[in-house]
């Protein structure tokens, strides 16, 4: 199997991505100066990590802080993080082949980067209508299981009944009447808050095969206050989540929804809001097609995103990109207050002082990680999938027997991301691992995890054939695992890094955002919004939401709506959006 050099992005792109800095930098030569505790901008800004979010960051500081230098370390060879995607050659063409990541909800937090990148007609949507927006699949316990959508579909109810994946759904009525938690309960599972308020099958059937597809984590270890936020805080004020909800709906006098959320997410969008308002260049065509879209990616897989952001940034002569160059340690020079950042290896290491340091480095003291493997898979038959949508995923309530390969799920790539290929044929993703890996030793190699994602297709799927083309990809402790109390060792661990550093370094990354890329965009404009103006001279670090303890308030959802041009904020009187409702 040979790989295209992926670095060959759409020239057309390029030429009009590097255009742009040039144009706007053209006058900034000469301008960076000694940064002091009177200084209007810090001088030299360093950002660990060259992945999505430090990428971002610098995309977004570079724009607050136009004379300031900023240089970008990351121990690896290519940017972009998790997010890897490679153009393969198969019989007839090629196909995209998703590594990691492989589509984004619609959000308004990525779409000035898409504008500002150019993007906009590299864009892939999925419509909400497609097979792949309405399809979606658990397995259990033996066979595929269609879940419902926005549609009631009498029949279809019928036969979710009869599988006993819907077990205990019934109990949802009686959750008003459950006994409200203890006061002095500070965080569960997500497992043992849904068996609480719930049933114990519900969370085994469903709710442990869709964090299987999102963190391929534990419910039992997962943080309901932290993942579940919305109901925890609900039963937390009401009793209970759906007594709460329809509690919120009766009093409700304004026109549209609301929810409980968190003020610092109500002040996040807010100012979101009114920067797009500022752009009047909005693609109509693009806003309106992220509107009526479930999911969307790009022609050349989600890594464009991150191949332009690092294109942008190398044209920007404000920053400095070292791939292939680790970070070793950091420390506060109380004298001079800058942070001592210790670069390369042992051999060679050397020391540089910036005024300020946003690190996506870990914390191994916050969250745990698990360790996934993929397997792309292409036939060059079409159609071999008995069913139409975006894949299915597989609850932990599945026999051993039925999953012994240890799957997590099975993303139907043919379906979920349409019009990257040249050629026809059958393209899907096997997930194995996660938590089920939890204190193993070692892991299948490549040949091993092919065979094991056969099996899993072959058996759930009825395929039989060879594929054309297979890419194994392991990734060594890639999602972080907001396990039970969680918001309260975030907090610990942002105290600590405000009495040692003195808002000379900030964090942000999937450790402390979310762990989705859309998350990781909103961390690093946040961060970036919040360094602004004098900002980056107080004592933040980069956790502002964490180290907000205000009560959560009641924040109205109403519909967004874009007109050409700009996007159209709500009606007097409605009060601020909320941030649920954005992705």
């Amino acid at each position: 199997m040979r790989f295209k050099r992926h670095a060959t992005l759409l020239e057309s792109t390029l030429r009009r991505v590097s255009a742009r800095p040039r144009q706007l930098l053209a006058s900034q030569s000469n301008r960076f100066r000694f940064a002091s505790s009177n200084a209007a901008y810090p001088k030299d800004i360093a950002i660990i990590g060259g992945g999505i979010s430090g990428l971002s960051s610098a995309h977004f500081v570079a724009k607050e802080f136009p004379n300031s230098k900023i240089t970008i370390f990351d121990s690896q060879e290519e940017s972009g993080g998790w997010l890897r995607s490679r153009r393969v050659e198969v019989p007839g063409g090629d196909v995209i082949f998703e590594y990691g990541p492989r589509t984004l909800r619609p959000g308004p937090y990525t779409l000035p980067t898409i504008h500002d990148l150019g993007l906009e007609d590299h864009v892939l949507f999925t419509p909400r209508d497609s097979h792949a927006a309405k399809n979606r699949y658990i397995y259990y316990p033996d066979r595929l299981n269609r879940m419902p959508g926005s549609e009631l579909e009498f029949f279809n109810t019928i036969r979710l009944m009869q599988s006993g994946v819907m077990d205990g759904v019934h109990n949802i009525l009686a959750e008003p009447w459950q006994r409200r938690r203890p006061l002095s309960k500070s965080d569960e599972s997500i497992g043992d808050f849904i068996a609480r308020r719930v049933d114990k099958r519900i969370a085994q059937n469903i709710f442990s095969g869709v964090f299987h597809g999102i963190y391929a984590g534990d419910i039992w270890q997962l943080s309901a206050r932290t993942l579940l936020s919305q109901g925890w805080h609900l039963e937390g004020q009401h009793g209970s989540v759906l007594g709460g909800y329809l509690t919120l709906m009766s009093n409700n006098n304004s026109p549209v929804m609301v929810f409980p959320a968190h003020p610092y997410d109500v002040a996040q969008m807010q100012m979101l809001q009114r920067e797009i308002n500022g752009k009047s260049e909005f693609d109509f065509d693009f806003i309106q097609g992220l509107i009526a879209c479930s999911t969307y990616t790009f022609k050349d897989g989600l890594q464009q995103l991150s191949q332009t952001l690092q294109h942008s940034l190398e044209n920007n002569e404000q920053v400095d990109i070292r791939m292939g160059t680790p970070v070793h340690s950091y420390t506060l020079d109380e004298g001079t207050e800058q942070v001592q950042v210790v670069i390369g290896e042992a051999e060679s290491r050397n020391t540089q002082n910036f005024d300020l340091v946003i690190s996506t480095l870990r914390a191994k003291e916050l969250t745990p990680y698990v360790t996934v493997m993929t397997v792309n898979l292409f036939f060059s038959k079409p159609n071999l999938i008995p069913v139409s949508g975006f894949g299915y995923l597989i609850p932990q309530s599945v026999p051993f027997e039925q999953n012994p390969e240890r799957a997590l799920g099975v993303i139907f790539d043919s379906d979920a991301v349409p019009g990257q290929d040249t050629v026809k044929g059958t393209k899907l993703t096997v997930m194995l691992g996660g938590h089920w890996w939890d204190g193993w030793q070692g892991y299948p190699d490549e040949y091993e995890g092919a065979e094991l994602a056969k099996s899993v297709i072959q058996r759930h799927l009825g395929i039989t054939e060879e594929p054309a083309a297979c890419h194994v990809s392991l990734h060594h402790d890639c999602i972080p695992q907001y396990t039970v109390g969680y918001e309260d060792r975030l907090k610990q661990y942002g105290e600590k890094l405000q009495s040692d550093f003195k808002g000379k370094v900030r964090v942000v990354g999937n450790q402390y955002n979310g762990v989705g890329v859309n998350d990781c965009v909103r961390g690093a404009w946040s961060l970036a919004k919040a360094l602004s103006g004098d900002g980056w001279k107080k004592t933040s670090c980069g956790l502002d939401r964490a180290m907000d303890t205000r009560p959560w308030v009641l924040a109205p959802l109403p519909k967004m709506e874009f007109r050409k041009g700009t996007l159209t904020p709500p009606p007097p009187g409605s009060g601020p959006p909320g941030p649920t409702n954005m992705g």
